[in-house]
């Protein structure tokens, strides 16, 4: 019997005296049971609380980063809307430019610039979003990738607009434009006409600006002095050659001012006014030449507003 029982001593403070209580086994395990329990479950729950806290810390600090990428989004979105209207005005744009470059308009089905859609590991790597956050950022990044494709295309048409324009602009410059000098009279044009030496019908193959003596002569293209020099019934007389086939000369000068091999200007001052060679009075023999045939230079003669530089 004894064997089922736990005997405890104690020290009553009243008289002193040794005191014994004997409790049996089975109650001492179940309180001592029970206290383990409880203090088992309390620290359970307290871990829990702790961990429950923490997580609700977690969220609430997630929220708000949330709260602060949804408002990031909302401003791409706008940064993109700005920047699509954007590509459609340089595409406006650029209609009126390849226009003036002489080009072709670029379809409004390629300025679309249509490709597949995006990669399954993009897709995949936004699993974790939801569908709206999802939706709106496969959206973003449509829209960003087809305005990286498109400012692609508008930076080769720019480029070929202003290799057009380039490319025009030389042949402009080196295409006779203006009188040989700034002042003075038709006094013979070109075609034929009555040579004043001999009396005769011929054919006169430039025209002849009358001016005052030492007036200064122009280029009238850009170009490279071919000849500067004495040339028989010409006189004083400069050669230029601008290119593309167009040859320039200026006879009877009095003196000369470039020298063979000289590059020049369209408005340089490359000679001055004489009666130099086989000439009657003071004035300028211009002839333009083009792709080997003499041309009326009358007929490559602007006025001011109509020159281009």
């Amino acid at each position: 019997m004894k064997n089922k029982y736990f005997t405890f001593l104690y020290i009553p403070k009243q008289d002193g005296g040794l005191k014994t209580v004997r409790i049996h086994k089975w109650i001492v395990f179940g309180v001592v049971s029970t206290l383990v329990f409880l203090v088992s479950a309390t620290a359970v729950m307290m871990v829990k609380y702790s961990s429950g806290v923490a997580t609700s810390h977690r969220l609430a600090t997630v929220e708000k980063e949330n709260a602060v990428l949804r408002g990031k989004l909302d401003q791409y979105a706008q940064h993109v809307e700005l920047l699509e209207r954007q590509v459609h005005q340089n595409f406006d744009f650029q209609k009126k430019a390849r226009l003036l470059a002489n080009l072709d308009e670029i379809n409004d089905d390629v300025t679309e610039v249509g490709v597949g859609g995006p990669e399954f590991a993009y897709i995949e790597a936004l699993s974790f979003l939801d569908d709206e956050t999802r939706g709106r950022t496969e959206f973003l990044e449509e829209d960003i990738d087809k305005l990286t494709r498109q400012a692609r295309l508008q930076t080769e048409s720019y480029k070929e607009i202003i290799d057009r324009l380039t490319e025009n602009r030389k042949e402009r410059n080196s295409t006779p434009s203006i009188r040989p000098v700034p002042s003075g009279f038709v006094s013979s044009r070109f075609g034929r006409r009555m040579d004043p030496f001999t009396g005769r019908s011929s054919w006169h193959h430039g025209v002849d600006y009358s001016a005052r003596f030492g007036t200064p002569i122009f280029a009238t293209a850009d170009g490279v002095v071919t000849f500067a020099g004495r040339w028989y019934q010409f006189g004083w007389t400069v050669e230029i050659s601008h290119g593309s086939g167009f040859v320039t000369r200026y006879a009877h000068a009095a003196k000369l001012l470039v020298k063979k091999g000289q590059r020049v200007k369209r408005g340089d001052v490359i000679a001055r006014v004489g009666s130099s060679g086989r000439s009657t009075a003071t004035h300028v023999h211009y002839e333009v030449i083009k792709g080997g045939k003499k041309k009326n230079p009358l007929r490559y003669v602007l006025s001011r507003r109509e020159v281009v530089d």
